[in-house]
């Protein structure tokens, strides 16, 4: 019951700042847009194309979790993390009870965006994924948030040690466009640079979820894509567990 009322109250948080989550989806679909005019005015637009940046605006918007710069600058540098360390309930599953409605927000916004693509634009996002690869597809989603979350958590405990670490959040974020396939597809990067994309993680949390939602994934790619995801939560949980224990050290909180 203690996490249906947690849950609650997150909703009631969430909804009365339902804008910031209208604008976390705006801002990717600007920025994607504008690659979509810059390939139609290279002589490359498609319906390939454009389904390809507007899958992977939805894609971003559900799976990438912003949860770094609350648990750095208020819970971390403002002391109140504090408040969680008194009741017996933990951080990491409390901050992502908290992060659920704004996911279920972002759904709704996405469904709409598509919905007005269909009518206005038809065309224009073409998908072919087999209905049967649905229940894995779904589970890719949500293996790439909890990926994305586990990491900028434990991103942000790096606060424990340093007092600004704004510089590695822009940093990742350039890394993460750059290697998740922000910039263009990561077929069409050379031979060097796909292996490196295969090898780091961001790519799973971007544009293999793509390729799963576009339907250009066979069954064994999308069994390859969770086992890739499941170790890269593994690992990444390991991290976040060491890096909690130790930063809690470090941790200091003062008050009336």
């Amino acid at each position: 019951m203690k996490w249906l009322r947690i849950l609650a109250v997150c909703f009631e948080r969430t909804f009365e700042y339902r804008l910031r989550s209208l604008i976390w989806i705006l801002l990717p679909i600007l920025n994607n847009f504008m690659v979509v005019l810059f390939w139609t005015g290279a002589g490359m637009y498609s319906s390939t194309i454009s389904t390809y940046y507007i899958l992977m605006t939805i894609t971003g918007s559900l799976t990438s979790s912003h949860v770094e710069y609350e648990v750095s600058e208020e819970d971390i540098k403002q002391g109140q993390l504090v408040n969680y360390l008194t009741k017996p309930i933990s951080y990491y599953w409390v901050s992502l009870v908290q992060e659920v409605p704004y996911r279920i927000l972002q759904t709704l916004y996405a469904s709409i965006l598509v919905a007005a693509l269909l009518l206005f634009f038809p065309g224009i996002l073409v998908i072919t994924l087999n209905p049967l690869h649905i229940p894995l597809v779904i589970l890719i989603f949500v293996l790439g948030y909890l990926m994305s979350f586990t990491f900028k958590m434990s991103l942000a405990y790096l606060s424990f040690w340093f007092k600004d670490i704004s510089s590695v959040f822009e940093l990742v974020t350039i890394a993460s466009i750059i290697f998740s396939g922000g910039v263009m597809p990561i077929i069409w990067y050379p031979h060097a640079l796909q292996i490196i994309c295969r090898i780091l993680p961001f790519a799973y949390n971007g544009y293999f979820i793509t390729t799963a939602l576009e339907g250009s994934q066979t069954l064994g790619g999308l069994i390859g894509i969770i086992t890739v995801q499941a170790l890269w939560l593994g690992l990444f949980a390991l991290i976040h567990k060491q890096l909690w224990k130790r930063g809690l050290r470090e941790f200091s909180a003062v008050g009336q």
